[in-house]
């Protein structure tokens, strides 16, 4: 009787207030680490404003106001509440921006679960002197970084009573939101009810110690790799990102994965770029990872532009139209994938994948109608355990952000 219930249930709402995950995103979302971001906002305003003007934008951009629900047996959906989000607006510290601690506050932000019932947005403000900080914790199961990006932006045109982009409709709740006191504790199992994976996963996310570093890159730096680059090949046009992916790690593969002799590189593609039936201001995950293997060997024998080179080819080989629209469609509900993708491009493993991601247009003010003179982003974290991303300080200085779960030598 119970499993007709939740047909019957099911079948009532999808999109309405229930849209399902893709398979990509069963198999690799719940448990998971959410995406986290601390910007700091210096132009006068009110707190009221604030938290005004982020309601509304929680409102358009309604899946930002969800939960996961367990639909079935390793199956999970986003069902559409009043409450899915969490605002939380801590007390007033009395100091200045140059004289406050940034670990400090990053560890005031609160975070999300990627777990059936639980919060899967929060934001957290803190009011200082001569500003906000701004810190947001969001799932990856509602959305991925462009969608965040999307968000911020409209956030700032709201506030600020200008005109904002109005998400795709072609993955957003159809109905109204619902308390989450209503939803039937049916969909919202205990993790102890979970599969052994995801409750290993929750396990090893929350007992994990990551270590992260910094490195710089000078135009200079860059401009003289591609120019030897060129005088081996003509053909080796590589991109910054390509270079500094490619030194990191030649620099640090022995310290970041010392137990394997074989290392994943995974780039995501963004499928809002390729396939045609993709609409650019899609919220929610629109992305499949590129992957690049080495052996260990040849990242030692290889150079900083060869392996960059290859890394060139593959993302160009997964940045192909036919290829997205031979893995992946559009449903009524959202991207979907075709399920014998996994005999090829098999999920992530934590023992041989690094992460690679471009966030360089997230520490780009302008990209988000900002100036210098307006705020800053300070932070954004990666959900992998072992990863690269690429941001720019105020002032165009490029550098990459490494975390790993050994500490740096």
């Amino acid at each position: 009787m119970k499993q007709i219930y939740k047909l019957t249930y099911l079948e009532k709402n999808y999109g309405t207030n229930i849209l399902p995950l893709s398979i990509v995103e069963n198999e690799d979302l719940p448990g998971t680490n959410p995406m986290e971001v601390l910007g700091f906002y210096k132009k006068e305003t009110s707190l009221l404003r604030i938290k005004e003007s982020l309601f509304k934008t929680v409102e358009h951009y309604n899946l930002f106001s969800s939960r996961l629900i367990m639909i079935d047996h390793n199956k999970f959906a986003l069902q559409y509440c009043t409450n899915g989000f969490e605002y939380n607006a801590l007390p007033f510290i009395n100091t200045t921006f140059d004289n406050i601690n940034i670990d400090d506050i990053k560890k005031m932000i609160v975070n999300v679960k990627t777990l059936p019932g639980e919060p899967l947005f929060a934001v957290t403000i803190i009011p200082i002197k001569d500003g906000v900080f701004g810190g947001i914790s969001c799932s990856h199961a509602i959305a991925d970084g462009f969608s965040l990006l999307l968000f911020l932006f409209s956030w700032g045109c709201i506030k600020d009573g200008n005109s904002f982009p109005f998400p795709s409709t072609q993955r957003l709740f159809k109905g109204n939101p619902i308390s989450f006191d209503k939803i039937d504790k049916v969909f919202i199992p205990p993790l102890s009810e979970l599969s052994n994976e995801i409750q290993n996963r929750v396990k090893y996310v929350n007992n994990i110690k990551l270590y992260s570093k910094k490195e710089y890159f000078s135009d200079e730096f860059l401009n003289e790799i591609k120019n030897k680059a060129k005088l081996e090949n003509a053909k080796n046009i590589i991109s910054d990102n390509q270079i500094i992916i490619s030194f990191l790690l030649k620099k640090y593969h022995d310290h970041i994965m010392p137990d394997t002799d074989r290392i994943r590189l995974r780039n995501p593609i963004n499928i809002r770029d390729v396939h045609p039936d993709i609409d650019s201001s899609y919220i929610g995950n629109a992305y499949f990872d590129s992957i690049t293997e080495f052996t260990k060997d040849e990242i030692n024998k290889m150079s900083i532009y060869e392996i960059a080179y290859r890394l060139k080819e593959s993302i160009i080989n997964t940045r192909n139209e036919n290829f997205i629209k031979e893995i992946s469609y559009l449903s009524k509900y959202g991207i979907e994938f075709k399920t014998d993708i996994f005999k090829t491009y098999p999920t992530y493993n934590i023992d041989t994948d690094i992460v690679s991601s471009n966030l360089t247009h997230v520490g780009d003010l302008e990209s988000l109608g900002l100036g210098s003179d307006i705020g800053s982003i300070l932070y954004m974290s990666s959900p992998a355990q072992t990863g690269f991303s690429m941001l720019k300080e105020k002032g165009g200085r490029i550098f990459a952000q490494i975390t790993s779960r050994y500490p740096f030598m």
